[in-house]
């Protein structure tokens, strides 16, 4: 006799029995002498793990959301996060999730909400889209939805949907690039001023603070932004590689030992030629973007080969500076110019310009030559040369300042006058 299947409301009543039946065998699994199995068997156990964790994810994102709307967490005084974690404590202190994770859920749960996110619902729902995906997209969505145009948010939340989503083969954005794609797409969707906002407060919150470490070692921790970030990367990158003994030996060093000698040799080399040009070559940071984005007044972003997103106002800046390469590139993604050395000012140009400006340009500052940039006074994305006569030096500070408000200036041999009348606000 067939056997009729279980009506949608039926099976729903038999889930948390059938749960706690399958955490029971779970729970022999624990036991079980895995040493017994065959390589192959091991490796089918560890692919069924997975499918069953995003399908537990599926569930408890689910009942979280369906508890929610029944306003089961106010029946007991709870708040969200408190009520799914009182609800986990039932199975024992062990079955408690880390309040990220349940932050995480209930995050993904929200999206079935709101329609700018309902794509990130609909691929989590029916099993597209990992727990860890949808939450970076829930936050990005989140964050982009109350300062960008409402029409514009959906289709870009759909787009990264799209893009994350892994089919059989494993083809969808990884969590590191997904990354990347968001901070990219909230580059170009977000406001100009949230941009500058957003650049703004992330060098306010730079800092090096150093700390006493274990055995008589110093810690040194380093917060900086996204495009300082890719200058300490490429730098440390540049003199990490292993480097082999006399005879050939493997280098003994780990890999955060290498980076740590790199970012010691690096400074060694700075501070060994004080009030000259360094020793050695810039470390290189390439930034893709394409062209109409580097053209003055067009919105857009770059994407430096570690991942990290910067504005195109910063990349224009970074353009005057040796430290960082153009790659520019066409509509369909062909590399139309890479910048290369001979546009950028040269290390005799350089102490030219010291002698001559004898510090940061800008009205008022006093921050010394060694310290600031050669800035192209016509942009290079402008198609400014690379001699005296279209350069002034810039702190890091008013280098942004002076892009950002696109001041002009006027060069002498004597020296550097700026045109602040286009200056929307205070020296900072």
């Amino acid at each position: 006799m067939a056997v009729q299947p279980l009506s949608p409301v039926a099976l729903a009543h038999s889930v948390p029995q059938a749960m706690d039946a399958a955490v029971s065998a779970l729970a022999g699994v624990e036991a079980a002498a895995l040493w017994a199995l065959s390589g192959g068997q091991v490796e089918q156990l560890l692919a069924s793990v997975a499918a069953a964790r995003a399908v537990l994810d599926r569930i408890e994102v689910t009942a979280a959301r369906e508890g929610l709307s029944r306003g089961l967490h106010t029946e007991h005084g709870y708040g969200a996060i408190d009520w799914v974690r009182a609800c986990q404590q039932r199975a024992g202190s062990a079955a408690v999730a880390d309040p990220s994770h349940t932050a995480r859920l209930l995050r993904v749960a929200a999206t079935a909400d709101r329609a700018a996110a309902r794509a990130v619902w609909e691929a989590f729902a029916g099993g597209h889209l990992g727990l860890g995906k949808a939450d970076q997209l829930a936050r990005f969505e989140c964050d982009v939805a109350p300062v960008a145009d409402p029409d514009h948010v959906e289709p870009v939340v759909g787009d990264l949907v799209a893009s994350a989503v892994d089919g059989p083969d494993g083809t969808g954005l990884t969590p590191r690039e997904l990354t990347t794609a968001i901070r990219y797409a909230g580059a170009l969707i977000k406001p100009e001023r949230d941009l500058d906002a957003e650049h703004d407060a992330r060098s306010r919150g730079r800092s090096l603070t150093k700390r006493p470490g274990p055995a008589g070692l110093a810690e040194y921790r380093l917060l900086a932004g996204p495009d300082a970030t890719a200058i300490v990367d490429a730098a440390v990158a540049g003199l990490s590689a292993p480097v082999p003994g006399p005879d050939g030996e493997p280098d003994l060093r780990t890999a955060a030992q290498r980076r740590a000698d790199a970012l010691l040799d690096v400074i060694r080399r700075g501070v060994s030629s004080p009030g000259d040009a360094p020793r050695s070559t810039k470390a290189q940071v390439v930034v893709t973007m394409t062209l109409e984005q580097l053209k003055d007044g067009l919105r857009g972003a770059g994407v430096t080969a570690t991942g990290e997103v910067i504005s195109a106002s910063e990349v224009r800046r970074h353009a005057c500076d040796a430290g960082i390469i153009p790659m520019v590139l066409g509509s369909r993604g062909e590399v139309l110019d890479v910048g290369a050395e001979v546009r950028l000012f040269t290390p005799a140009q350089r102490r030219a310009l010291w002698h001559r400006d004898r510090g940061c340009t800008y009205p008022g500052c006093t921050i010394p030559a060694q310290w600031c940039d050669a800035h192209h006074v016509t942009w290079w994305s402008r198609g400014g040369p690379t001699d005296l006569g279209n350069a002034a030096l810039l702190c890091g500070r008013h280098h942004t300042l002076v892009h950002r408000c696109d001041l002009a200036a006027t060069v002498t041999p004597t020296g550097v006058t700026w045109d602040l009348t286009r200056d929307s606000g205070s020296p900072p």
